[in-house]
C-alpha cells in the first residue's frame, strides 16, 4: 500500500504529472503494479512515463518530485498543396548588379514539353489529438484537400496527384486551380515583306527575329519580339515585350490589353491598359492606364508626350537641348467630359425604361381586368417586351463604360510624376487638367496635385 503521505501533483493546465513517494512501512516495497494503479487513482491515465515509474521503486527514489507524466503530443496535419515544377510569379525584367535592367533575359512565356511533369499535389494530412495527462484529448485539426486542377493539354490519368503536359506548348496558371497548356506560334527568323508580312494568331506569339517596316503582328494574348522593331504595327491582347527595343520612325504602333516592357522606344505609338517600363524613351507617344516607370541608370524620357494615369517614374527628363518634353499623369480632360456625357445618357436610357415598364404595366393591367387582349394590344405588348430588352442592353453597355472611368479616377487620385535625376528647363508637367512649364533645370523631383495646383517637392533618394 502506498504511503498515504505520498502524493501526485497535476499542473495546472494539465499537461505534465509529478509524483512524490514516502517510503512504504517497514521493509515493504513498492511494485511498478502498484504505483500504475496509484496514479490511475489520481486520475493520471495518459503520457506515463513507466520507466521513470520502475526506476522509483527499483532505485527507491523517495520523497522528491519526480516527473512521471507529460501529456502526448498529437500531430497538428497540414493542409492539401499543390508542388509546381514552373515559375508561378509574373514575369519581370532581371536587374543587373549595376543597376541597369536586362530586357533581353525576359520571357512572357514558359514553354514545356509533351510528357513533363508540371505539378505534383500533396495530400491533406488529418491532424492527430493530443491528451493530456487525465486523458482529455485536444481537439484535432481537420483539412480539406484542394480542388484537382482543371485545363487543356494536361492529364492525371497515370497518378491522380501528378500532372502531366499532354502537348508541347506553353504554361497558363490562373494561380488558384485552372493549368494549361496551350499552343504557341513561333516565328522562327524575321518578320517581313517576304517573310511573314502578316501574323495574326489568337493566343501567343514570339518572334525569334527582327519585325521589319510595314510588318502587321496580332496576338490574342502576349507577343515576345527577341529582335529589334522597326515601324511595324503590333498588337497584343495581353502583355508585349520588345527585348530589344522599337524604332517607329513616327509610324511604329504598339497597343497591349496589358503591359509593354522594352529596351527603349524612338518615334513610337504606344497604348497599353496596364503599365509601361523602358530603359529609354525618345520622341514617342506614350499612354498607360496604370504608371510609366523608366528604369536603368538613363531612365530618359526625352521629346513626345507620355499619359500615365497612376504615375510616371524616372531618372531623367528632357535634355539639355530644352527638346518638347511633355509629361502628364491622372486623367485626361476629354474623360471629364465623356463621363459627364455617360452619366447623362445613362439618366436618359433609365427614364425610357422606366416609361417603357409602365407602359407595359398598363397593357398588363387591361388583361388582368378583363382576362384577355386584343390583337392590337398583345402585338403592342410583344413590341415594348423587345424595346424594354433593347433598352436595357444599352443601359448595361452605358453602365459598363461609366464604371471603367470611375475605376479611371479612382486610380488617378494619388497620380504623381517622380524624377530621381534631372529635369530639364522646358519640359511640360500636367496632372487632370493643369500645366506647369519647368523653368529651370532642377534634380530629385516629384510633382503632385494639392487643392488643382501642381507642387514640386524635393525628393531624397
Amino acid at each position: 500500500m502506498v504511503n498515504v503521505k505520498s502524493y501526485v501533483r497535476i499542473t495546472e493546465d494539465k499537461k505534465e504529472a509529478w509524483l512524490y513517494l514516502c517510503a512504504p512501512e517497514g521493509d515493504a516495497q513498492y511494485e511498478k503494479s502498484e504505483i500504475m494503479s496509484y496514479l490511475q487513482h489520481h486520475n493520471v491515465v495518459a503520457g506515463i512515463n513507466e520507466s521513470h515509474v520502475a526506476a522509483m521503486c527499483k532505485k527507491k527514489i523517495y520523497e522528491r518530485e519526480v516527473k512521471i507524466a507529460t501529456s502526448e503530443k498529437g500531430d497538428p496535419g497540414r493542409s492539401g498543396w499543390y508542388e509546381f515544377f514552373f515559375n508561378t510569379e509574373k514575369p519581370k525584367p532581371e536587374v543587373r548588379k549595376d543597376g541597369t535592367v536586362d530586357y533581353r533575359s525576359m520571357t512572357l512565356v514558359q514553354n514545356v514539353e509533351e510528357g513533363a511533369l508540371l505539378a505534383l499535389y500533396h495530400p491533406a494530412v488529418q491532424g492527430r489529438p493530443g491528451r493530456d495527462v487525465t486523458g482529455i484529448f485536444e481537439k484535432a485539426n481537420v483539412y480539406k484537400d484542394l480542388r484537382p486542377l482543371t485545363g487543356k493539354g494536361i492529364s492525371n490519368e497515370k497518378d491522380a496527384n501528378q500532372y502531366y503536359a499532354t502537348v508541347s506548348g506553353k504554361i497558363e496558371y490562373d494561380g488558384v486551380n485552372k493549368l494549361s497548356v496551350v499552343k504557341v506560334y513561333e516565328v522562327h527568323g524575321d518578320c517581313d515583306y517576304a517573310n511573314n508580312a502578316l501574323v495574326d494568331f489568337n493566343g501567343d506569339v514570339i518572334i525569334h527575329g527582327n519585325v521589319e517596316v510595314g510588318v502587321v503582328v496580332k496576338a490574342g494574348k502576349s507577343l515576345t519580339v527577341d529582335g529589334v522593331v522597326e515601324s511595324a504595327n503590333i498588337s497584343a491582347g495581353g502583355d508585349v515585350c520588345l527585348k530589344r527595343g522599337m524604332q517607329g520612325a513616327g509610324k511604329g504602333m504598339i497597343e497591349a490589353g496589358g503591359n509593354v516592357f522594352t529596351e527603349f522606344l524612338e518615334y513610337t505609338n504606344v497604348k497599353a491598359g496596364g503599365s509601361v517600363q523602358s530603359n529609354v524613351i525618345l520622341n514617342s507617344k506614350v499612354s498607360a492606364g496604370d504608371t510609366i516607370t523608366l528604369t536603368g541608370k538613363k531612365g530618359l524620357i526625352a521629346g513626345g508626350s507620355v499619359h500615365a494615369v497612376m504615375g510616371v517614374s524616372c531618372q531623367n527628363l528632357g535634355n539639355q537641348s530644352e527638346i518638347k518634353t511633355g509629361i502628364h499623369v491622372g486623367v485626361m480632360p476629354e474623360i471629364m467630359e465623356r463621363r459627364i456625357a455617360i452619366n447623362d445618357q445613362y439618366t436618359k436610357l433609365n427614364q425610357e425604361l422606366d416609361d417603357v415598364v409602365a407602359s407595359m404595366a398598363k397593357i398588363l393591367r387591361v388583361r388582368q381586368q378583363t382576362g384577355e387582349l386584343s390583337d392590337q394590344l398583345q402585338d403592342r405588348l410583344l413590341k415594348l417586351r423587345a424595346k424594354k430588352d433593347e433598352v436595357f442592353a444599352k443601359c448595361m453597355e452605358v453602365k459598363k463604360e461609366a464604371d471603367a472611368i470611375e475605376m479611371t479616377l479612382l486610380k488617378s487620385r494619388e497620380a504623381k510624376v517622380r524624377v530621381n535625376g534631372t529635369v530639364y528647363k522646358g519640359t511640360i508637367i500636367g496632372i487632370d487638367d493643369h500645366l506647369l512649364v519647368v523653368n529651370r533645370d532642377t534634380s530629385f523631383m516629384e510633382y503632385s496635385s494639392q487643392n488643382g495646383i501642381i507642387v514640386g517637392t524635393v525628393v531624397v533618394i
